[in-house]
């Protein structure tokens, strides 16, 4: 006999398998090139965007519909006809793309190490914890409370998204709404049972991102550093908007970069148009996710000054920004599109106060603290005899750490140019990735 929360949590799991299955899936094969079929997490990473925010797009029309009359056009009928709709042209499309194209040879398989088996027992422990406390408690924090869940509760229950609703766009409102209507009950449990889906979509990217760029070992240990930092965890069962957004963030920035450093045009121009559908993904989660557009400005502007101005040798990657700002307007500019239409504001960005709040709280140092204690255990465990004891802050004074920082320097000015001159072309080509990554 299962407890009650947890049979409600599993109710609306055949309508999700459909949501990601019945129509992610075809439809990231369709989006994806198809020598990406072979990488079953990337595939993974794609289907789980493209279900979710291809059946919340057809249930904002249907909920915009029914707001400009106050008729209920959004009920489960209505969305489970639109499902299926999507379902069976996606899988129409992915098998003529399958007859159409040539199949590449399956990728080599490497033997996982110890430490990358350990690390992924480990992730895996992590979700399923993650997911029995995510749907064991009600929503109960502010912003989910009075906003997200609220408005997945009261669209069922009206059958349309009322005219006067703005705010934020309605990626995770209307995920859980589907949950709900799925069900035919409005049931916390049931809503929070969508937090998998955002939780695995952002853990994918993350791997997705190293592995694309470097190596499946660096995609492990970037999915392990996303999955296992405890305030991800804490974050994983609010029900707000941060995981999602980081979600469609992380996996817009893996095809932007992968295009960057592509050769090949049409490829590269492949690539732009699925980074600007994670964009578009994101802008339907929170306007905040435009930080992706001031991104590729600094990626375009950093590239103009590489070739010193010149127009001619720029414009391959300027047609990669250009090509992702188009892809991503369909989806990323609906909700502000139909806010100006009804006199609202287009964007709603969050009081002052809340902003103040957050940096108050302190969590913006997990990163850099993370990072530092990942380097003095290196310190602690290499063979440097005098690192250990010299380096802690209750025992160097001012004039000892400007001393230490002045020599960090001397090292830098003359090894970066011996790295130059010397280092293979892998480590070149990892550090320049590294470089307009970090840009």
């Amino acid at each position: 006999m299962l407890p009650y929360w947890l049979r409600d949590a599993l109710m609306p799991l055949p309508a999700l398998l459909v949501m990601l299955v019945g129509v992610g899936l075809p439809w990231a094969l369709v989006m994806l090139p198809r020598r990406d079929w072979r990488s079953r997490p990337l595939v993974v990473m794609v289907l789980l965007a493209a279900g979710p925010a291809l059946v919340t797009g057809w249930m904002l029309v249907l909920g915009m519909v029914g707001g400009r009359t106050q008729t209920p056009a959004l009920t489960w009928p209505t969305v489970a006809a639109g499902v299926a709709a999507l379902s069976i042209g996606g899988w129409a499309l992915m098998l003529h793309k399958r007859r159409t194209t040539q199949p590449h040879p399956p990728l080599p398989r490497k033997p996982l190490a110890f430490d990358e088996r350990l690390l992924l027992l480990l992730m895996g422990v992590a979700v399923v914890i993650r997911f029995v406390s995510a749907v064991w408690y009600p929503f109960w924090e502010y912003d989910p409370l009075w906003v997200y869940a609220y408005q997945g509760k009261l669209y069922p229950l009206l059958g349309y998204i009322p005219q006067d609703i703005g705010y934020y766009p309605q990626l995770v409102p209307l995920s859980y709404a589907y949950a709900q209507l799925a069900v035919g009950q409005i049931n916390d449990h049931v809503a929070r049972a969508m937090f998998p889906v955002f939780q695995w979509g952002a853990g994918f990217a993350a791997y997705a991102l190293g592995a694309q760029l470097f190596s499946r070992r660096v995609g492990i240990y970037l999915a392990a550093l996303w999955v296992l930092y405890p305030h991800v965890a804490e974050w994983s069962i609010v029900g707000d908007l941060e995981i999602p957004l980081t979600f469609g963030f992380t996996g817009g920035a893996v095809f932007l970069l992968r295009a960057w450093f592509r050769d090949e045009r049409r490829a590269r121009l492949h690539d732009a148009a699925l980074a600007g559908f994670f964009l578009g993904v994101t802008m339907w989660t929170k306007p905040t996710g435009g930080a992706f557009i001031l991104g590729v400005g600094v990626l375009a502007a950093a590239e103009l000054v590489r070739v010193r101005l010149n127009w001619r040798a720029v414009l391959p990657r300027l047609e990669i920004t250009i090509v992702a700002g188009l892809a991503c307007i369909p989806l990323g500019a609906v909700w502000y599109a139909r806010n100006v239409l009804l006199g609202h504001p287009a964007i709603d960005f969050p009081h002052p106060f809340w902003p103040t709040q957050a940096q108050r709280s302190g969590v913006e140092f997990g990163w850099p603290l993370l990072a530092l204690g990942v380097l003095l255990a290196a310190l602690y465990t290499a063979r440097l005899g005098l690192v250990p004891s010299i380096v802690w802050p209750h025992r160097m004074t001012l004039p000892e750490w400007l001393a230490l920082g002045a020599g960090v320097g001397v090292l830098a000015a003359v090894l970066l140019p011996y790295l130059r001159d010397h280092a293979t072309e892998e480590v070149k080509r990892d550090a320049r990735r590294l470089g307009w990554a970090a840009l």
